[in-house]
């Protein structure tokens, strides 16, 4: 499940640069030389990441040319259509891979008071319920090979509660969670870091899943509610030990994953935080994980949905 982290503006950006100057000092004239590393750079990137390299590698290409500020590249028409058409290639590339990713979540017929967004979890399927309660957190980033990683947790303080706080720590999820080779405990790290960063009296109450391409299951809690497993048909808590909030006074290198093995995993960030017996029973009265996710957002007493929940099936229904 191996996948290539996308590279940040800087390194496309400074890689581009170099990658010019070496091809100017060595006097190399060939189109090839000076627009592949640009392109693979490009496609490594986000698309408006990738459009911006092969902008300034345009750039470059030019002034090679028409200055010459560094010399190198053929002034003849069909190289510089080559080089033009390679860099216009990158940015392409790297929005249809963003584009196949995101087609991977798909959002479920539900009521207009909850969105409910399912998605491939190994061999199985999760789905995650978001209510748009305040200081609602939810994220999640499906991996290439059909893994997936989840956030879901609830925000406290003035700053993070606001919608530029919470988008800020999903997408700081989204870009860190994304790179297979960080551990859930580096991934935690980086969000305590973007925590402290926007309010250091803010904190995040959250659980990370992880789903590998087997159907494996992992989690870290950070100051959340305990996961629940069910079977078929009976349910109860995880037992995953609890760590610090992210972004307390606590250090988040005391978070350790813990394997979860079960029909159903669910994770639920305040609804039925006081309740256990009432997410114990809704755990197992469907089988669809959108169906499930949607029930465990219902507040008590029918009042207003609290979310975000999240439910996993990690294995295929023909294996359960």
């Amino acid at each position: 499940m191996p996948r290539k982290a996308l590279l940040s503006t800087r390194t496309a950006l400074a890689g581009t640069t170099g990658n010019a100057m070496l091809m100017g000092a060595a006097e190399i004239s060939s189109p090839l030389g000076w627009v592949l590393l640009p392109g693979l750079l490009g496609v490594s990137a986000r698309p408006r990441v990738a459009a911006l390299v092969s902008a300034w590698a345009g750039v470059l290409v030019l002034a090679s040319v028409v200055v010459p500020v560094v010399p190198g590249h053929r002034s003849d028409p069909t190289a510089l259509v080559a080089s033009a058409l390679a860099l216009a290639a990158a940015p392409a590339l790297a929005w249809a891979r963003r584009r196949r990713r995101s087609a991977a979540v798909v959002r479920a017929t539900t009521p207009p008071d909850v969105a409910v967004f399912t998605m491939p979890a190994g061999p199985g399927r999760a789905a995650l319920a978001i209510c748009g309660t305040p200081g609602e957190i939810g994220a999640a980033v499906p991996l290439r090979g059909g893994g997936l990683r989840v956030l879901v947790g609830t925000v406290t303080g003035p700053t993070l509660a606001t919608p530029a706080g919470r988008r800020a720590i999903e997408l700081a999820f989204r870009r860190h969670a994304g790179r297979t080779r960080r551990s859930l405990p580096q991934v935690v790290e980086a969000l305590d870091t973007v925590v402290r960063e926007i309010a250091p009296a803010g904190h995040l109450r959250a659980t990370i899943v992880q789903v590998d391409r087997d159907g494996q299951v992992e989690a870290a809690r950070c100051g959340s509610p305990d996961l629940v497993v069910a079977g078929r048909d009976h349910a109860s808590l995880a037992g995953v030990p609890a760590g610090p909030a992210i972004g307390s006074t606590a250090t988040a290198d005391g978070v350790t994953p813990t394997p979860v093995t079960a029909r159903r995993v669910a994770v639920v960030a305040e609804a039925h935080r006081d309740d256990p017996a009432t997410m114990l029973g809704q755990m197992v009265r469907d089988d669809d994980p959108a169906r499930a996710a949607q029930r465990l957002t219902q507040g008590p007493g029918g009042e207003r949905r609290v979310g975000p929940a999240l439910v996993v099936d990690p294995a295929a229904a023909s294996r359960r």
